[in-house]
């Protein structure tokens, strides 16, 4: 947009050394003057390209939704309580059955292995700013989760706990692996088999008087926190639970989590007796 980097640099050396070599005065301010409308333009053009392209709507300031890496059962129930908040999701899956019930359901599906040119062509990237992989397949997801720390950032890509067959931990170089998702038991099979059992996931909005303590009191300890979303205006932020992390949504964020059965029974049961001893 502006003359600046080492090309405008060199030429104006090469002019200035000639013109100087010519006799002409004052020839030897080329080189400094080119220096600042360099420095100037590298400002002007740094702070104020990015706000104009956000105006005329050909930039988003911070995308905030999920590719996912799977598109099973469970997995679409996680896109599904993400797209119901207002957040762009894709699902890709190498199982044509999970694609077609993917997009039977009403999200974006594609396909193919996520490393696949074909896939990584026709995914709408549109909105997406975060990976979280969730196969069952450990090193496909670490393979998905590095492939896309380039596009995303280390701090954007997820994946699920790595646990092995025979029930180790996976030990994959932290820089080979993606942020670990949720907490440290909930690999892939654990995660099955709570939504085998009947564990539901549900999205909560915090207040001050229902917070967490509240949510903790009425779901039991077990809940798993999923994801917390805050909505402003007409911008939707989300923010993935990751291993070892403390959730405490504030008044007016969502939060949605994963409820086991037996949790979910109790809650049910509890409103009932209040509902009755309220009549």
């Amino acid at each position: 947009m502006a003359p600046r980097g080492i090309v405008a640099a060199a030429v104006s050396s090469i002019f200035a050394s000639r013109l100087a070599a010519s006799g002409v005065e004052d020839a030897s301010r080329m080189v400094p003057i080119a220096f600042l409308v360099i420095m100037g333009t590298v400002v002007v053009y740094g702070l104020g390209a990015f706000p104009l392209a956000k105006k005329l709507g050909l930039a988003e300031p911070s995308p905030q939704g999920a590719l996912f890496v799977g598109a099973h059962g469970w997995a679409r129930k996680l896109a599904k309580a993400l797209q119901d908040q207002g957040l762009r999701v894709a699902l890709a899956d190498s199982r044509r059955v999970n694609v077609a019930a993917a997009k039977m359901e009403g999200l974006p599906a594609y396909f193919g292995g996520i490393l696949s040119q074909e896939v990584l062509d026709g995914v709408d990237m549109h909105g997406i700013g975060r990976l979280l992989a969730v196969t069952s397949n450990v090193e496909a997801n670490s393979l998905a989760a590095v492939h896309f720390t380039e596009a995303f950032g280390r701090k954007e890509v997820y994946q699920l706990p790595l646990e092995r067959e025979d029930g180790r931990r996976g030990i994959e170089p932290i820089h080979l692996q993606g942020r670990r998702l949720f907490s440290e038991g909930a690999n892939f099979d654990a995660l099955d088999k709570l939504f085998r059992e009947g564990a539901e996931i549900k999205s909560v909005r915090m207040t001050e008087k229902f917070d967490m303590a509240a949510f903790r009191a009425r779901y039991s300890e077990n809940a798993l926190p999923l994801f917390v979303v805050t909505k402003r205006e007409d911008e939707v932020e989300l923010a993935v639970v990751v291993a070892g992390q403390s959730v405490r949504p504030r008044a007016g964020q969502t939060l949605i989590s994963l409820i086991p059965k037996p949790a979910l029974l109790e809650a049910e049961r509890l409103e009932t007796a209040v509902s009755e001893a309220k009549a």
